[in-house]
């Protein structure tokens, strides 16, 4: 810098608290788009997972297949979208985040393992969608809320 373009001490300090501020802005933006998609995937995922009761392999093996396709595009979209926004997360939030989505994936790994025991009520469909879908959409609105 030449001598005519330095800062002050005190326009320094008052820089980097302009620079802060926006980086604080960042953080809570990417903490609550990344809760939103969340909240949005935990209820496709739970919903996923119910459906999967409806279309066993056995029955409909089409619409099982559709089903697992359907999976596999909400864990790729949730990972994109993980991988675009980690960076401006605040501290914690990716922990949490991936608690959240392996509580998720494990629980729609026992409501596939359920495929076995036989057709279900509606009463046990509803609950495993609320299940599957309670980790990874509860993660989302605490990151949507701070």
């Amino acid at each position: 810098m030449s001598s005519d373009n330095e800062m002050t001490p005190e326009e320094q300090l008052a820089a980097l608290g302009m620079a802060q501020q926006g980086m604080q802005r960042a953080a809570g933006y990417g903490a609550k788009l990344l809760g939103t998609y969340c909240i949005i995937l935990g209820v496709v995922m739970g919903g996923l997972a119910a459906l999967l009761q409806l279309y066993r392999p056995e029955e409909n093996f089409t619409g099982f297949i559709v089903i697992m396709v359907l999976f596999a595009i909400a864990v790729i979209a949730i990972s994109l979208a993980y991988g675009k926004l980690y960076r401006s997360l605040p501290r914690g939030h990716s922990k949490m985040y991936l608690r959240g989505f392996t509580i998720s994936m494990v629980l729609y790994a026992v409501a596939v393992a359920l495929l076995g025991a036989g057709s279900m009520g509606w009463g046990v469909i509803a609950l495993i969608w609320i299940i599957v879908a309670a980790p990874l959409s509860l993660t989302g609105i605490a990151m949507v809320r701070k």
